[in-house]
């Protein structure tokens, strides 16, 4: 049997991640998961390879006042407005499309900026979860975690992926052969897609940020290389860990729920 092992999700994207204990998902994945970004100079979101120095912030969303906490790695918090009523803007997110989103007044860029060292703003995507690179839902499973462990030597934390569900199963890798499937997880119905090119950001820890594990190395090893799918970005291929998925229905998830593929 297969089950729900873990959730994950991020109000804002490329900080730290957090594992609730149940989620609502929708048509765009999982709600509020990567509704928050954080621009640049010249509206650019912050590029992979500095995901890592903002995974020490914590930030919480409450939609029932539509506040954020953000809750800092010196023991000090900040809670402000989340409301996206500033200025829009279009920002291209990596060549795969353009994203609306809308600056959040308030305490926001003043403490990202002190905290980076430059200038850092927050935005609200106009679409809820509109910052979630590709598809709505990444899954991962135990199974494979335990062989990419063999092959790296040493535990692995399935965060390092930024899953939106860890599947606990026997199987290595059996969501390579789900490709296509539905699937039943709590009360929502997924289509299973192709598995997902992994890059250097798993090498980060996912609670400090620092550089601690070649992840890459190990994956390099023994998976083959793949490619995002639906032809996006053509060339770009490295290898697959975790897999994609679509929402075909909409539905609540909790840990511990049942995972099933249905025809």
């Amino acid at each position: 049997m297969i089950t729900v092992k873990q959730i994950g999700q991020v109000h804002v994207k490329a900080t730290q991640f957090l594992n609730p204990a149940s989620v609502e998902v929708d048509k765009t994945g999982i709600r509020y998961d990567r509704d928050f970004a954080m621009l640049e100079a010249h509206d650019r979101f912050i590029s992979s390879d500095k995901h890592g120095s903002f995974f020490p912030l914590k930030f919480t969303f409450n939609p029932d006042d539509d506040t954020l906490r953000l809750d800092l790695p010196d023991g000090r918090y900040v809670v402000g407005s989340a409301s996206g009523s500033g200025t829009r803007c279009d920002i291209n997110h990596a060549g795969l499309r353009d994203i609306p989103v809308a600056e959040v007044d308030g305490p926001w860029g003043e403490v990202l900026s002190e905290y980076a060292g430059r200038p850092i703003r927050l935005v609200r995507c106009v679409s809820t979860g509109a910052a979630v690179d590709v598809l709505p839902v990444t899954i991962l499973s135990t199974g494979s975690l335990r062989r990419l462990e063999r092959e790296v030597g040493a535990p692995v934390d399935a965060s390092r992926f930024r899953a939106g569900f860890i599947l606990d199963n026997k199987v290595e890798h059996e969501e390579d052969q789900w490709d296509g499937q539905h699937m039943r997880i709590g009360s929502a119905l997924l289509k299973v897609r192709t598995p997902v090119p992994r890059c250097g950001i798993t090498g980060f820890n996912p609670t400090t940020g620092a550089r601690d594990q070649d992840v890459m190395r190990g994956l390099t090893k023994y998976r083959d290389k793949t490619a995002l799918p639906d032809g996006m970005l053509p060339g770009f291929e490295t290898p697959g860990f975790a897999t994609f998925a679509e929402v075909l229905e909409p539905g609540i998830v909790q840990v511990g729920d049942r995972v099933e593929l249905v025809t």
